[in-house]
């Protein structure tokens, strides 16, 4: 480029240039969750033990990423401990199958002593042998599982729990995060507990450390800060009860000064560490969006997203289970729908879970059967109805109907529903923040296709800890995988269209992404069809489509299915 002519021009396009740059960082920066059951820090020390820079921001820590995994360095230099593979949910190395081989040396050698004996013993005591040796097989398998668990709890709370990254030495914060995802040298071990990892620099050297969810740091009276001790209780004062930890608190006892010890209690918000202090009790209406499979409603064109994943045949990475503020993934359509039910809500707080899995978790199986059903499927009829049956393939005539994915896949629903869980109790410790308790707090949930299954598994969490107020269920996936307990709730309704009945809908109207089954547990009558003088608005894939269930907003109180706050008086 040549500045010469027009210097002050360029410059002023070279700065906009790069305006534009930082807008699109700003913009696509990646969603941060203020939960998760692990919180990542670093920092770095010096000889002493002392944080570095402990007069900066958030006393020299540098705070990572907020997830539900530990990552678990496989020590890829170390023959006796670095993991070979992960089955039954033990992490194997080296050391397992050599104490396996001890124990299996030593019962051989037992073995062999009974059998001498049982050859030089007399009938009665030969069968006596016998069933002595049936007992110690049991004993044997028994052991066996015992020394593999041994190790695993071994490995996990002492060995893992602080080590050394050999690997890494030299290497900058941004650097080691960076390795993060490289499986050659770690692994994302999964977890309920609320806990802290931690990674400690000193001499150039890095050191991983695993503790509980409260963390304790002395500040000397020369302002250097150095690490205590983890707990798993806080307690403010002398008076005061020890509380479980409800989310990962960093604490700093001041000791700069001859007064007494100061404790001052931080959370983490934002990659901050801000004040944590019990506000008072206060109850709060929640409103909760759980998102389905994010490719089939992120486009205002169901039919243009259908082309997407036809055309690149790719799935999006599955839910983190994490809870956000905000609708990260544009999932919701904002005036259509997620305005109008906030508007009706008028909730104290809003937050968003992530319910998105593979097609494979459906009851389609597997994202080639629903690409290829999809194009088979007959479109919206013109006038009369003439689509009873299809001509597939071979041009033979099936039945429409049987085209649609209707036997369940109970295995996918309950590995939706097991994540689920994992979002309960980080939905529960984002709202536990600032000592709130959330017992009196009052929770609306609208949930769409997959969500249903993801939001059953919070509710298996959240239950007995928040009231449960209202759920709208907008065309769940796989609606009878489960049996869902609506004496739970104060009010709940399905929307979506009919697949039996006296108001069940054609089949080319039919909801093909999520056939609508009633939900198992629900009544006739809370089950809410889709308007059938909306035809425009059906078919295989638009039935499912988010945007076009604004119609519900029509629905008028005391009518059954009106989407608004509880009529019989909850807050």
């Amino acid at each position: 480029m040549n500045c010469s002519p027009k210097r002050t021009s360029c410059t002023s396009n070279v700065q906009r240039f790069f305006q534009l740059i930082l807008l699109f960082y700003v913009i696509c920066a990646p969603a941060y969750a203020n939960n998760g059951r692990v919180q990542h820090l670093a920092w770095q020390e010096n000889s002493k033990g002392q944080i570095i820079d402990a007069q900066k921001e958030n006393f020299g820590i540098e705070i990572l990423e907020q997830r539900n995994q530990f990552f678990q360095y496989k020590e890829p230099n170390n023959p006796f401990f670095k993991i070979r593979f992960n089955r039954f949910g033990i992490h194997w190395t080296i050391l397992h199958f050599v104490a396996l081989a001890l124990t299996l040396l030593l019962q051989i050698l037992t073995f062999r002593k009974i059998n001498r004996r049982m050859r030089e013993s007399r009938f009665f005591k030969r069968w006596s042998f016998r069933f002595l040796k049936l007992m110690l097989w049991a004993a044997v398998i028994a052991g066996n599982w015992a020394t593999i668990w041994a190790i695993e709890l071994y490995n996990t709370k002492f060995h893992f729990r602080n080590l050394e990254l050999d690997d890494f030495k030299n290497y900058s914060s941004i650097q080691l995060q960076s390795k993060f995802s490289d499986r050659t040298y770690f692994d994302p071990i999964e977890t309920t507990r609320l806990r802290f990892q931690s990674y400690r620099k000193r001499d150039g050297r890095w050191f991983s450390i695993r503790t509980l969810p409260v963390m304790h740091f002395k500040k000397n009276q020369n302002g250097s800060l150095s690490y205590l001790y983890d707990k798993r209780y806080l307690k403010f004062s002398g008076e005061s009860k020890k509380r479980k930890a409800p989310t990962q608190l960093v604490v700093i006892h001041d000791q700069s000064s001859a007064k007494k010890d100061s404790a001052l209690y931080f959370q983490i918000k934002n990659k901050q560490l801000i004040p944590y202090e019990l506000s008072k009790e206060k109850a709060k209406r929640i409103l909760l969006f759980v998102n389905g499979y994010r490719p089939v409603s992120t486009s205002s064109d169901p039919e243009r997203a259908f082309e997407e994943i036809n055309s690149k045949g790719l799935e999006k990475p599955r839910s983190k289970n994490l809870i956000y503020n905000y609708d990260q993934f544009s999932y919701w359509p904002k005036e259509r729908f997620l305005d109008e039910v906030a508007n009706r809500i008028s909730p104290d707080e809003i937050l968003f879970a992530d319910g998105h899995h593979s097609v494979s978790t459906s009851n389609h199986g597997s994202l080639i059967k629903f690409v290829s059903t999809a194009a088979l499927y007959p479109p919206p009829c013109k006038g009369p109805h003439h689509c009873a049956t299809t001509k597939v393939a071979n041009q033979q005539n099936v039945r429409t109907y049987n085209l649609l994915a209707t036997a369940p896949n109970y295995q996918g629903f309950k590995k939706r529903y097991m994540a689920g869980k994992q979002a309960g109790r980080n939905l529960l410790q984002e709202l536990s923040r600032d000592g709130n308790l959330t017992h009196n707090d009052t929770l609306y949930v609208v949930s769409h296709s997959m969500g249903h299954a993801y939001l059953m598994g919070m509710t298996s969490i959240l239950r007995g800890k928040i009231q449960l107020a209202c759920y709208w269920a907008f065309a769940p996936e796989n609606p009878k995988g489960m049996y869902f307990a609506a004496q739970w709730w104060q009010e709940v309704y399905q929307y979506g269209t009919k697949l039996y009945g006296p108001q069940r809908h054609a089949p080319c109207q039919q909801d093909g992404v999520a056939p609508q089954w009633r939900i198992l547990g629900l009544k006739a009558s809370q089950h809410i069809g889709f308007p059938k003088n909306l035809a425009n608005r059906m078919g295989y894939l638009k039935s499912h489509y988010i945007g076009y269930y604004d119609w519900v907003f029509e629905i008028l109180a005391q009518q059954p299915g009106y989407l608004g706050k509880h009529q019989n008086g909850s807050n």
